[in-house]
Parts: structure tokens; C-alpha cells; sequence
């Protein structure tokens, strides 16, 4: 017998979770849509446990959109996928991601600052995001956690390693096939 609580006690199940997130950053995407903040050099903040996290899924629910108003993501990873070691939209090129190699850095809360006024802080990247998460707290209007936040993000970007970008799935379907192109060369080119 279990003497563990049910996660909804704790807090949010992570597709709640997820839904607020996506919510929260579709706000913000509109708000930039009706005031025309997309045409400015817009950046967004995430400092996440992995690609998986509940947040950085809701940033990929809006990756076309994110893309199409030409905002850029600069991430921080605790953790990545080794095995495959690749990113998916919207944290490709011309986003740029890190990764957090000490793990004294576990102990930071997960964050999003969408504007210097709109900021999502969440629960400390040791927590395993799949068991729960007990903690989150967002700021619709406030400067003081948005620079908070943001002093955050730059004092841990400083000590944080580059992650190689992938080029997007369309980048790579752009470029020409090897194979086809070997095809087409003639003979008295080809090396013996």
C-alpha cells in the first residue's frame, strides 16, 4: 500500500499544467499581434529541466506561430536527450539553447519571461516534472519579477554551455540530396 498522495493534492497534473502554460503564452502572442510587438527584435527567456518539460511543450505548441512573428528563444537545459540529442521547433535556429553542465544549477526554479512584464516561474529543475509539480506562480504585469527574472536568466546564460543548433526539419528538406546529385554528375567527372 502506497503511502504516497495522489499528484492532484501537490498541484497541477501536468496536462493542466501544459493547458495554462499554452494559454498564458497564446496571451501573450496575441497581445504582440494586436500591438504590433512582432515587428520588434523579440526574445523569449526559458530556463527548463529539458526539452521535455511541461513548459517547453507549451512553447512547441506555438512554435509556427512564435516563428511567423519572428520571436526568438534563448534557452537553458538541465538536461538533454543524448541519444538523439536534437531540439524540435521552436528551439532551433535562430533560437539559441544552453545546457546547464553543474549540477548546483538543479536547484534554480524553472522560468519563462515572455516581456520585462510577463513571467512564469515553476518548481526547481531537480524536481522530476513527471511526479509533480507543486510550485508555480505567474506574473501577467509585474517589472519587478520580470527583472528579477531576466538578471536570472543572464547570470546562469554567463555560466551555462552552447548547445550545437539544428537546423529546422524545412531547412533540412530544402537542401539538395547527395544521393541525386551524384546522379547527375557524368562520368569522366567521377572520381576512380
Amino acid at each position: 500500500m502506497s503511502t504516497e498522495a495522489p499528484s492532484s493534492l501537490h498541484g497541477l497534473s501536468i496536462a493542466e499544467k501544459i493547458s495554462r502554460l499554452t494559454a498564458f503564452i497564446a496571451d501573450d502572442l496575441d497581445a504582440r499581434a494586436a500591438t504590433g510587438m512582432h515587428a520588434t527584435d523579440a526574445c523569449y527567456l526559458l530556463i527548463a529541466r529539458s526539452a521535455e518539460s511541461p513548459v517547453a511543450q507549451a512553447l512547441r505548441a506555438h512554435a509556427d506561430r512564435i516563428s511567423s512573428m519572428g520571436i526568438r528563444l534563448r534557452a537553458i537545459f538541465s538536461e538533454i536527450d543524448q541519444a538523439g540529442a536534437h531540439l524540435a521547433a521552436p528551439f532551433v535556429v535562430p533560437s539559441e539553447c544552453r545546457i546547464a553542465r553543474d549540477s548546483r544549477l538543479l536547484a534554480a526554479h524553472e522560468q519563462l519571461v515572455l516581456t520585462p512584464t510577463r513571467t512564469w516561474l515553476g518548481d526547481c529543475m531537480r524536481r522530476e516534472a513527471g511526479k509533480r509539480d507543486a510550485f508555480e506562480r505567474y506574473a501577467h504585469d509585474c517589472a519587478q519579477t520580470g527583472a528579477h527574472a531576466t538578471r536570472s536568466f543572464e547570470s546562469l546564460w554567463r555560466i551555462t554551455a552552447p548547445l550545437v543548433a539544428m537546423p529546422s526539419l524545412v531547412t533540412l528538406t530544402k537542401m539538395p540530396n547527395i544521393a541525386t546529385a551524384a546522379e547527375k554528375i557524368p562520368d569522366d567527372l567521377h572520381r576512380q
